[in-house]
């Protein structure tokens, strides 16, 4: 069944959605910060049972993908130019472009203002690209520092080791964890407040105990970070401005 795109309808309203079936006991729907719609349903179930299912919850599904939609359209869409204002740890910051004799961009940030250094003489498109390459560089290299350090804390804390820990370029998820005991991260979580980076790394880690999202697993992640459900409401509300 997996990647078939199926529909739910509600009040002349019709959405897509996709579906696989996993070992997983009970029927999950999702509603990513795109507004695409994903069902997760156990392989016991029957393609006809899973859709009568989801068609139950026609009117969630329909209300939520509006809600996201809506909130995407207030999306303000980058020019990476003086003055703009980007997220870095959860504080916006100001942008600074200065034109100086280098080969290679520099960035660096001074109280509220991330400065950005590039060559002299460039086109207004090569002026953008450049920028917009040199910050996306700059936050990768500054989230890599920040999840060693915090890895090695947490990994002690939950006695657990990853295989391997790689940054990624994530569309839709902001951390994901491998059977194998490899973990993904998303490097846009540096742009939200540094508990939301802590939960994203600890929610990741305690699926090398539990590889599931079962009351256990909320309870082990809660046993590290109490606010776990806070921060969990926050990536699902705020996630959408994490971007450049």
């Amino acid at each position: 069944m997996e990647h078939k795109e199926y529909f739910v309808e509600f009040e002349k309203h019709k959405v897509a959605y996709t579906m696989v079936q996993t070992r997983r006991k009970t029927v999950g729907i999702i509603v990513d910060r795109n507004g695409e719609v994903r069902v997760h349903a156990p392989f016991y179930m029957s393609e006809r049972q899973i859709c009568e299912v989801v068609q139950k919850k026609a009117d969630w599904i329909i209300k939520k993908v509006n809600e996201v939609m809506k909130r995407n359209s207030n999306v303000v869409v980058r020019q990476f130019v003086r003055g703009e204002k980007f997220l870095y740890l959860g504080k916006e910051h100001t942008l600074e472009i200065v034109e100086k004799n280098l080969d290679q961009p520099e960035v660096f940030i001074k109280d509220d203002i991330i400065i950005v250094c590039i060559s002299q003489g460039l086109s207004e498109e090569d002026r953008k690209r450049i920028v917009k390459e040199a910050l996306i560089k700059w936050y990768k290299q500054r989230f890599v520092e920040m999840v060693k350090e915090r890895m090695e804390k947490y990994s002690v804390q939950l006695n657990v080791t990853p295989c391997k820990v790689a940054i990624k370029d994530q569309k839709t998820r902001w951390g994901s964890c491998s059977t194998k005991g490899n973990i993904n991260l998303n490097w846009r979580v540096i742009m939200a407040p540094m508990e939301i980076i802590d939960y994203v790394i600890v929610h990741e880690l305690c699926h090398l105990k539990v590889m599931n999202h079962s009351k256990d697993f909320w309870n082990l992640v809660a046993s590290v970070l109490p606010s776990c459900y806070e921060s969990r409401k926050w990536l699902r509300m705020n996630g959408y401005v994490l971007y450049l």
